[in-house]
This record gives C-alpha cells, sequence and structure tokens, in this order.
C-alpha cells in the first residue's frame, strides 16, 4: 500500500508542475494567417457584403501603391473563438499586428481594424511608425466612422467607412462627413471638414449670437447678451479642447464598443 500512495503522490505532483505548460499551450490564442499579396480582408466573423468587399480591396490596393501604407480589415467572432478570452481587443490587435511578421511594412505603417462581431468590440492598430500622433484621427474614424453603423446592425458599412477613413489618413485629406442628420441642409455641411457635422453650424450660430450680443452691448453695457455670447464660445473652445485631449489619451490606435 505504500509504495502505491507513493505513486499516487508522485502522479499527482507531476500533474501539478505541468499543468502550467498545459494551460499555457491550450490558452494560446489563435490568428488568421498573414493575407496573402494583393488581398486585405480577413473575414471569419462573414460579415461583409462582396460589394463592399471589392470597394475595400480596391482603395487598399490603390493606396499601398500609391503611397505605400497597408491596409488590413479582420473580422473574428469572438476573442473567446480565438481562445483569446482573457485578452483585451488592444492586445489582440496589436500581437496579431506582430505576427504578421512577413511583412514588416504592415507592422511599421499599417492600418488595421479589427472586428470582434459578437464581442461588440472593435480596435484600429496603427504600425509602430505612425506613433502616437495620429491617435486622435484613429479616434474620430472609429467614433465617427465606424460605431455609428454598428450600432445600427451595419457591420459591413461601418468596415467599409473605417477603410474610407485609413485611406483619408494615409493621403492626409481630411476624413469624410459621414453621419450628418437627414433634415441638415446640404450647403451647411462641408465634406472635407476634419470635424464633427454640427461644428459649421455651431460656428454660424456662435457668429450670430455674438453679434447679438456686441450689439446689446453696446446699447445697454453689461446686462446684455454679451454674456450668453461669451459662454457659448467659452464652452465651444473647452470641448475642442477637452476633445483633442481624450484624443491624445490612447496609445497606438482606437479602441470602440457598442
Amino acid at each position: 500500500m505504500r509504495p502505491t500512495r507513493r505513486a499516487v503522490q508522485l502522479v499527482v505532483l507531476l500533474m501539478a508542475l505541468l499543468a502550467p505548460v498545459t494551460s499555457n499551450a491550450v490558452g494560446k490564442p489563435s490568428y488568421p494567417p498573414p493575407l496573402l499579396p494583393g488581398h486585405f480582408i480577413s473575414d471569419a466573423a462573414n460579415v461583409i457584403r462582396k460589394e463592399d468587399g471589392s470597394e475595400i480591396n480596391w482603395m487598399a490596393t490603390a493606396l499601398l501603391a500609391e503611397k505605400g501604407y497597408p491596409i488590413g480589415v479582420v473580422t473574428i467572432r469572438s476573442l473567446a473563438a480565438q481562445s483569446a478570452g482573457g485578452y483585451t481587443i488592444a492586445r489582440y490587435a496589436a500581437e496579431l499586428l506582430q505576427v504578421w511578421h512577413q511583412d514588416e511594412r504592415v507592422r511599421s505603417h499599417g492600418m488595421l481594424l479589427v472586428v470582434a462581431a459578437e464581442d461588440r468590440v472593435a480596435r484600429i492598430e496603427l504600425g509602430s511608425a505612425w506613433g502616437s500622433a495620429h491617435d486622435a484621427r484613429a479616434r474620430r474614424v472609429m467614433d465617427r466612422l465606424i460605431l455609428p453603423a454598428f450600432r445600427k446592425g451595419e457591420f459591413s458599412t461601418g468596415i467599409l467607412n473605417g477603410v474610407r477613413g485609413f485611406d483619408a489618413m494615409g493621403r492626409q485629406l481630411a476624413l469624410p462627413a459621414i453621419g450628418h442628420p437627414r433634415w441638415m441642409p446640404r450647403a451647411l455641411v462641408v465634406d472635407g471638414l476634419d470635424e464633427p457635422w454640427w461644428t459649421l453650424p455651431g460656428l454660424l450660430a456662435g457668429g450670430l449670437v455674438l453679434v447679438v450680443g456686441l450689439v446689446s452691448l453696446a446699447r445697454r453695457g453689461r446686462r446684455s447678451w454679451a454674456w450668453a455670447a461669451a459662454a457659448f464660445i467659452f464652452a465651444l473652445v473647452l470641448s475642442r479642447f477637452f476633445g483633442s485631449a481624450e484624443g491624445r489619451g490612447s496609445e497606438g490606435g482606437a479602441t470602440g464598443e457598442w
């Protein structure tokens, strides 16, 4: 009985020592294989429409040929489905960019969009050469171009809009004007303006209030609309400042949830 007991103890000890190794082997995340030349989409979640995929490939091909910036779009069902249940989407996207080490341009200048459809989370991951100087623009691409469509369940449209944002970033152009209210006159929407849709109407309204305030100030003194005008302009400046500060807070891209 004693040798048998010692044998059991030895087996238990060996199992305890091997458990971390086995756990790590089983829990190692899986990543989509590197994209082949001329391909820019890995759609494991099957959410991208054929026509949108064609437009994405066309834009990505042109941007790579003309500017040297590679675009990648990866959709997965969930992080858990990739054995990455303990990962954040940011960590998964960053490691994915490193796994695709065959092409140095992807790691250094790549613009990667990873969408975990069932987790309702997405990540824009920028290559190392982008640094953090473009994080604010990546945040605007996520918040203004991608997430509004995702919240409506329009994954394909949101992804296409995101790639349009990538194209604008790579060409140093203003982001597309997408998502302005239908009731707004087209004349008040500036497609090339890299700001929220309400910026131009807000500035026009602020200018009008300021003029009214100055006239009132000239007639009535301090008890006038000038205070309202000053408060409006001050609030607008503060919103722009804090909005920019928020954009600078992220590193290497932007994460979005819906």
